[in-house]
């Protein structure tokens, strides 16, 4: 069984290496336990620095500099189940 902090630090780990992003460049936004698919999970959206520079125009102007991903990992195992985009709420 990994604790809160031990799957924080996993979902940081894979946000380095799937998606080119270091460590220090991550934020944890929320944390939670659920279930998915059958599994007991951690769920943990970290927010990531947008790449602006991809955007054009007045794009650049609107968009949130920050984008938020959630993680999905196994609370017995350790091991990344899922990764999906996370919309925050309209504000």
């Amino acid at each position: 069984m990994i604790d809160a902090k031990h799957a924080v630090l996993i979902a940081k780990q894979k946000a380095a290496e799937m998606l080119d992003q270091p460590p220090a460049k991550t934020s944890l936004e929320e944390i939670e336990r659920e279930s998915y698919k059958g599994r007991e999970v951690w769920s943990i959206t970290l927010s990531l620095p947008r790449d602006l520079e991809r955007l054009q125009g007045l794009a650049q102007l609107a968009a949130d500099p920050l984008q938020y991903k959630l993680f999905l990992i196994d609370a017995e195992t350790g091991e990344l189940v899922a990764m999906k985009l996370r919309e925050p709420a309209s504000q």
